[in-house]
């Protein structure tokens, strides 16, 4: 099974992830997202591996530095010493590699220790994801956001449920508004917030939030476009 390895999200190196900090937590964390009902993981049936598309001789030069990463861990461990970065960068190496099991296996390490660490969160609910565990990916993101508000979480986790828990969409409306009123107002969260609106045919609500986001980046044509399309199906709704 082959999938698309998207660096963007996850990338291998020390600094896993840019996590903001807790300061954007005001009266709006009341509004804390719920945590997800579980599934049985042994219920489901989950990929473990993907083909990333490496050719032979990135691939042989990758596990080589996977193999002096693990060695460093292992190396930390056997003197006490446990470095949850180090560890972090493991579980991206693998992940890199397409070996998603592992390299979540490697998060939960992390997780073990540290619970609430929202790199080793985020990067979990990432491979969870390929996976096909998407309960668990829920979970994870749904986990990651209340300890440290990210936008891009917030995204992703909106994005899961519109795709695959169709029948509760109407949760994205909560998760995106909770994630304004934490962040602030932002171009991806209006858009995708008015996006999540004409897809129940409110107009006007959409309308509203991309109306904000032409004023955050005026710049940005694919806005206006939207605008007009959403201006057009208002008229022809009415």
């Amino acid at each position: 099974m082959k999938k698309e390895f998207n660096p963007k999200w996850i990338k291998i190196g020390a600094a896993a992830l840019i996590i903001v900090g807790l300061g954007g937590y005001w009266e709006w964390n009341q509004l804390r997202l719920s945590e997800p009902g579980t599934i049985d993981p042994s219920e489901l049936t989950l990929v473990t591996t993907v083909d990333r598309g490496m050719e032979p001789d990135v691939r042989a030069t990758f596990e080589e530095r996977l193999a002096v990463q693990k060695q460093l861990v292992e190396d930390n461990e056997a003197n006490g010493t446990r470095d949850l970065t180090a560890i972090l960068v493991l579980g991206n190496m693998y992940y890199g590699l397409g070996e998603l099991d592992t390299a979540a296996n490697w998060y939960r390490d992390i997780l073990r220790t540290n619970p609430n660490d929202p790199p080793a969160l985020e990067n979990l609910g990432q491979a969870q994801l390929e996976m096909g565990d998407y309960a668990g990916a829920e979970a994870s993101w749904r986990a990651a956001v209340n300890i440290s508000a990210y936008e891009v979480t917030y995204l992703k986790l909106a994005d899961l449920i519109d795709e695959h828990f169709k029948e509760r969409t109407a949760e994205v409306q909560m998760i995106l508004e909770t994630a304004i009123g934490n962040i602030g107002q932002t171009t991806g969260l209006l858009t995708r917030l008015g996006r999540w609106y004409a897809s129940q045919g409110m107009y006007e609500e959409a309308i509203s939030h991309y109306q904000v986001a032409s004023v955050l980046d005026p710049n940005d044509e694919s806005i206006k476009e939207t605008l007009m399309e959403l201006k057009e199906k208002r008229k022809n709704d009415k």
